[in-house]
């Protein structure tokens, strides 16, 4: 396998608009900062024009649904999420309103229909967007105190209480999160928020023992048959094994028994708990995680995995597909249910975040920067077409779901997402992380840099948008754009490359050396 070593040289900040995500001094790993915040103010941005702004309820809508437009609570609970640490209390305030107006709002209905059609079993809650819209609530009502946040028909404490009440009166007896307020079929692992639970310990007014639900998940984690590998599976029964299937949620594949999207968001979840409460059991299991996902090839193998059997820790089948039925155009649509993407690689890298070394953090934080359009600076995560002719483009992701998890991925990364109490109670001052890599600062112009005995010289001029490569040898000099896209190439000791019209951010690569280069 070829090792690809980063070289530092970089540009990447060609330009300089001012970015609206919450900036409080934190302590947490960090890997690129400056850069990934900026692709959060871009992303919000588009996830407010595309998903709320193109409808006129005020709530986060789900563009590509087998009832293109509907909403969900879990839309809510995530959408005020981003808008928190998006720091956009206009937006946080307005999907709030509009969830009790519609009720969508916590403990209340999971799912709304705006096409007239009938909406069957959409009564109930859904834990996880319970949870999420109530730590949201917490952490508005911590801003408002301090002065960050200004003055809101919301009383985000008195509203943060009634989540937590209601979210305590269906915890099973032991402490275990049901999937709903009116439905128990077994767990969704996905939904555990250990983390959140803390706060909630620390929130309510009831003083009610919410450790019990901490130690119930670590329980029911620890439980599963894929433990070893670090995952899993998307559903499991009331003791953590496999699930049979019957009376499950959205969508169940594999009958609910493979790392797939449901599970997936136990990284992110148990990365919170590590990252933030230095919680032994969450570092073990992500341990276990990122040792299966390394030996697997590290972040290209971001993806899905089977846990049963002899299948146990290979790729879902390459063959299976996704396929659903569209009202409104009268027509399936479908997708591979393999999936290397911003999703999947959102949500390994939170492992790597919590317990890697500071090159796992640099190699997933670089695969990351293959799945944003940096020359165009999109609103969205994910590539316009697959560079690799396959089904991962803005045709074929859901421009929803898969946004959620990449923002919440890289949110962790840049150290935008940060217990809000604690950083404000406890002020430190703020940690930089890793910022010479992948992203660093340039180094003076014109430098050349021996690296493993091969001498290479990269060189740009900005003002001719020429960049000259030389060697000490004979090498194969290629150019990339980090969507992967093949810019220029040769086999010679020198050579020069004329950007043209291009604007961006290049891969230059020498055999196995890169540089990451700006060209304005």
């Amino acid at each position: 396998m070829r090792t690809f070593i980063f070289i530092a040289i970089s540009l990447l900040i060609l330009f300089s608009p001012a970015f609206a995500v919450l900036e409080i001094p934190n302590t947490q790993p960090k890997v690129g900062a400056k850069q990934w915040k900026l692709v959060l103010d871009n992303t919000w941005k588009g996830m407010k024009k595309r998903n709320v702004d193109a409808y006129n309820t005020g709530l986060l809508h789900r563009p590509k649904s087998e009832a293109p437009g509907d909403a969900v609570s879990e839309g809510i609970g995530y959408g005020m999420l981003l808008a928190l640490y998006a720091d956009d209390q206009v937006y946080f305030d307005k999907m709030y309103n509009a969830s009790k107006q519609h009720g969508l709002n916590a403990c209340n209905n999971w799912r709304v229909r705006f096409d007239n059609g009938f909406c069957e079993h959409c009564e109930g809650s859904a834990s996880d967007a319970d949870e999420d819209i109530g730590l949201s609530l917490i952490f508005a009502a911590k801003l408002k105190e301090i002065g960050i946040w200004g003055n809101s028909n919301i009383n985000y404490a008195n509203e943060a209480q009634g989540v937590v009440d209601c979210i305590w009166d269906y915890l099973r007896s032991d402490g275990g999160l049901p999937p709903g307020s009116q439905w128990d079929p077994g767990y969704n692992i996905g939904y555990f928020a250990p983390a959140f639970y803390r706060i909630f310990n620390n929130f309510d007014s009831k003083k009610r023992d919410w450790m019990k639900a901490v130690n119930t998940s670590y329980r029911i984690i620890e439980a599963s048959p894929a433990y070893d590998i670090g995952m899993v599976p998307d559903w499991a029964n009331h003791d953590g094994g496999f699930h049979g299937g019957g009376g499950l949620g959205y969508n169940p594949y594999l009958s609910g028994n493979a790392f797939f999207k449901d599970a997936i968001r136990v990284l992110w979840r148990i990365a919170n708990d590590y990252i933030w409460f230095k919680e032994a059991r969450a570092k073990a299991f992500l341990e276990k995680s990122l040792a299966f996902i390394t030996k697997e090839g590290g972040p290209d193998a971001a993806n899905f995995y089977q846990l049963q059997g002899a299948n146990k820790g290979k790729l879902v089948p390459a063959e299976d597909k996704w396929t659903e039925f569209n009202e409104q155009t009268n027509s399936n649509t479908w997708r591979w249910r393999r999936e290397h993407s911003h999703l999947t690689v959102g949500q390994w890298l939170t492992a790597a975040m919590a317990v890697g070394t500071d090159e796992d953090k640099i190699a997933w934080s670089s695969k990351m920067a293959e799945f944003y359009d940096w020359e165009n600076k999109v609103g969205f995560f994910g590539n316009a077409v697959d560079p690799k002719g396959g089904q991962e483009d803005t045709l074929h992701n859901e421009m929803y779901f898969d946004q959620f998890l990449a923002w919440f991925g890289v949110s962790l990364m840049s150290g935008t997402w940060m217990n809000v109490i604690d950083v404000l109670d406890n002020p430190k001052p703020n940690v930089e992380g890793i910022t010479t890599l992948p992203w660093p600062e340039p180094e003076p112009p014109n430098s050349i840099i021996a690296k493993n005995n091969k001498l290479l010289g990269i060189q740009i001029n900005q003002g001719s948008g020429i960049i000259r490569m030389s060697s000490k040898s004979e090498v194969s000099w290629k150019i990339h754009n980090l969507q992967g896209k093949l810019l220029f190439s040769s086999n010679s000791r020198e050579t020069s490359w004329n950007t043209g019209n291009f604007k961006g951010t290049v891969i230059v690569s020498a055999n196995s050396e890169r540089k990451l280069i700006a060209v304005r």
